[in-house]
């Protein structure tokens, strides 16, 4: 008997929709499909919560909180405070381990409250809408749509194989193994800068190695923004080398290339973060004609795949985000309870995906970049706002960019908190609110949003509190 009739010998259970990965873009639509009243059944090989939660967004934002003071004792020095701090990594591992620990188990909790059942195991499609789950609770289901959302994996170059003690992977660097005295970061990217803070804040000494003339290539971050960035990094004693390519390991160290020829940097150990890689091998695509490109599933806009095959969150492609993820899983739910019920499918959506920086200075994006011809840039300096001034954090700006109509279209903010005003920006720019409303809104004192009111006056010719 051969693997499918195999397969298809088996009790086979039916079910509306199967999800396989339990990530912010799986659970959020299992639980929402759930929510809908859509018998729903999500697999998931690991831990529920994906990267983001388990080895990603959340031990990342609670190390750089953690830190935090670390990178600030220059500043409280100068207040009349002195720190003197000692770092215990086992106690700083077990911070870790609590928070996602509790986050995971609130996952679970948000999924069963939505009767949506969970198993663990490796799924694998073996024809259309039938899903073989190999492992402690394998079974097979015949299901009206499968969903894929089985996320990504850190990226590993072929001169520089991960083995977790000379060369990390994110995952390695967040499980804490070491403060090295000495660390390469190879990638100028979002992951890498913002794990270069962490560790230059631990006590490493940090080199970010980018073979682009930039930091943060493809964000759209402004060239100013850029520079300012950049020199943030450098006068925390992180060293960037543009323009430089990591090109293999030495007895000692990193080896780089760069216009004048290859040198050594050298470090004990060496984090590489230069993107990432879809999880979609091994689910049984290519034998039911599913198109990819570099591995990433090919949807159409309402995510569909092929028939009764769906994709959402980074497998999908586009910005490899938790957020955008789980914007996705909602969006999906909608669509297949719609489809599901010979309902009319909802538009899609065309909202700006944000995105957030957790370096020193954060920096935060969302719509046009603010290098965009023809548009009308204000930047507020953080050194004009007293909230800012008063946390001796007057670094960076607050900048807009409208278009003919005076709507705003794109937001760029380098400074502390520029994460948690996005919101605000986000709204303007996915609603295509004008700077002469968000003038109408008035900001409490002394605060930093009232960034954003400024640089709103700003862009009508009326400023407040700048010349």
């Amino acid at each position: 008997m051969g693997r499918e009739d195999q397969v298809h010998s088996k009790a086979m259970r039916t079910v509306d929709v199967v999800v396989i990965g339990g990530g912010p873009a799986g659970y959020v639509a299992a639980r929402r499909l759930g929510q809908l009243g859509i018998d729903t059944v999500l697999v998931e090989r690991e831990a529920l919560g994906g990267t983001c939660l388990n080895r990603g967004c959340i031990p990342t934002k609670a190390l750089y909180a953690a830190t935090s003071p670390l990178g600030k004792r220059a500043l409280y020095e100068h207040m009349g405070i002195s720190l003197e701090a000692r770092v215990d990594l086992g106690r700083l591992r077990a911070f870790l381990a609590e928070v996602v620990g509790k986050l995971r188990e609130g996952v679970g909790r948000l999924l069963y409250g939505a009767r949506v059942e969970v198993l663990r195991g490796l799924a694998v499609l073996r024809g259309p809408g039938i899903v073989e789950v190999q492992g402690e609770e394998g079974q097979v289901l015949k299901a009206k749509a499968v969903v894929l959302a089985t996320g990504s994996l850190p990226l590993e170059l072929p001169f520089l194989p991960f083995d977790g003690e000379r060369v990390w992977s994110s995952d390695h660097a967040l499980a804490l193994p070491s403060v090295p005295e000495r660390l390469a970061v190879v990638g100028g990217g979002v992951v890498g800068l913002e794990l270069a803070t962490i560790y230059r804040r631990l006590g490493s000494h940090v080199t970010v190695v980018e073979m682009m003339g930039t930091l943060l290539p493809g964000l759209g971050l402004s060239r100013r923004g850029e520079a300012v960035l950049r020199q943030a990094l450098r006068a925390q004693g992180i060293e960037v080398r543009l323009n430089t390519a990591a090109v293999g390991l030495t007895p000692s160290g990193l080896l780089v290339r760069t216009e004048k020829g290859e040198e050594e940097v050298e470090v004990e150990a060496i984090l590489v973060a230069v993107g990432r890689r879809p999880c979609s091998a091994g689910l049984g695509l290519a034998e039911l004609g599913v198109a990819m490109e570099k591995g990433f599933v090919r949807t159409d806009e309402y995510f569909r795949a092929g028939p009764g095959i769906y994709a959402i969150g980074d497998v999908r492609g586009g910005a490899l985000l938790a957020h955008k993820a789980s914007h996705e899983g909602l969006e999906v739910a909608e669509v297949l309870a719609a489809e599901l019920r010979g309902h009319p499918l909802p538009p899609p959506s065309s909202a700006p995906v944000p995105q957030a920086v957790f370096t020193q200075p954060e920096v935060a994006l969302v719509g046009a970049s603010l290098d965009t011809p023809g548009l009308k840039v204000a930047r507020f300096p953080l050194g004009a706002l007293g909230r800012a001034v008063s946390e001796g954090e007057p670094e960076g700006y607050v900048g807009l960019a409208v278009d003919g109509e005076g709507k705003v279209v794109g937001a760029e903010i380098v400074g502390a908190q520029a994460a948690e005003l996005l919101g605000e920006v986000g709204l303007a720019v996915t609603l295509g609110i004008k700077a002469e409303d968000l003038v109408r809104v008035i900001h409490a004192h002394p605060t930093f949003p009232e960034g954003i009111w400024e640089a709103a006056w700003q862009i009508l010719g009326k400023p407040v509190h700048t010349l």
